[in-house]
């Protein structure tokens, strides 16, 4: 069984949620669940360990519906839906638990409305389903718990140094969820079982060559930027991938998302993270196609290029190349 993400829990917003409620029994019983999850992504669990928590999470679903404590419950279903598009692979699982907690609850925990919807497109989006997120995007703009909340960035790579990456330009008045929703549109596009688009890419050592020659191998496109945390932690798996599996047809190709980088500056910065692999400066026109906005991603292609996987965590990264490969 595939690890937890790591990014699952959310757990200071998840504390302080619960402090809040005064439901001290309830509360407790929350925290013992996330901290299973939490241990749940340290090493591989069971169906047993599975089908265990997941009683949990309706029993304490079913006890927070009684207390009326209604942000709690929202915020545990959106974990069970976490728990079941990306840890369990089950996006329509976690689409029925998502759509069922919009419809039953979200007028009396408005304030997490858009969270659902955000997420809502999110499992669409790994079902290729682009007019469902359309259908949403509208749903949501029509709804009572639209929020006119914008979208913003900020960040630097050092006191004197603007960080400046490929970001969705803002449209009118658009919302952060509807921003979000926007994304997840785009990356229906190119989602599990969509072929990956060509592109010319001239690596750090000046050569040039097409993503389409790769087709044979299995093919991890990796786009990172250095200083983001989802970048460094993914060094060690890719590397271990690299060293475990690239007899077996595993290729590699880093895209790097900084504007302006050099390629003298990213070939030291390879050398230092011992990355053996492909390193590939910024490729702007792909990174949007793909919708890929300044976030470190990865991409797992089959053998054909098509799309097995996106958007995958450290924590499941090993165990989907090895799926993607045939190796047992």
């Amino acid at each position: 069984m595939k690890k937890l993400l790591g990014t699952l829990l959310l757990a200071g917003a998840l504390a302080t949620n619960l402090a809040r409620a005064g439901n001290e029994g309830l509360d407790a019983d929350l925290r013992a669940l996330f901290s299973k999850l939490q241990s749940m992504n340290q090493g591989y669990y069971t169906q047993a360990e599975w089908d265990g928590i997941a009683k949990q999470m309706d029993a304490l679903a079913t006890r927070a519906e009684a207390a009326k404590a209604w942000d709690q419950l929202v915020e545990l279903n959106r974990v069970k839906a976490m728990a079941l598009g990306q840890m369990r692979r089950d996006p329509q699982g976690a689409l029925a638990v998502l759509r069922a907690t919009l419809d039953k609850f979200a007028a009396k925990s408005p304030a997490q409305a858009g969270r659902l919807y955000a997420m809502l497109a999110e499992n669409y989006a790994q079902l290729g389903k682009e007019e469902e997120i359309n259908k949403l995007i509208k749903e949501y703009e029509q709804s009572p718990y639209y929020s006119t909340e914008q979208y913003s960035f900020s960040g630097g790579q050092g006191r004197l140094q603007e960080l400046t990456v490929t970001r969705p330009a803002a449209k009118g008045a658009a919302s952060i969820i509807v921003t979000i929703m926007e994304r997840a549109r785009c990356k229906a596009a190119y989602g599990t079982g969509q072929a990956f688009p060509d592109a010319t890419c001239t690596d750090v050592r000046g050569h040039s060559f097409k993503l389409a020659e790769l087709h044979g191998k299995v093919v991890v496109v990796d786009f990172f930027a250095r200083g983001l945390a989802q970048t460094a932690r993914t060094r060690q798996p890719l590397a271990t991938a690299w060293e475990q599996y690239r007899k077996q047809g595993l290729e590699i190709v880093s895209i790097n998302l900084e504007v302006g980088a050099t390629a003298a500056d990213l070939a030291a910065y390879a050398q230092a993270q011992q990355m053996g692999w492909t390193v590939v400066g910024e490729q702007a026109a792909l990174a949007r196609q793909l919708a890929v906005f300044g976030d470190a991603t990865l991409f797992i292609l089959n053998r054909s290029g098509v799309i097995a996987a996106r958007d995958i965590s450290e924590d499941n990264l090993l165990q989907v190349i090895k799926d993607t490969l045939g190796l047992r």
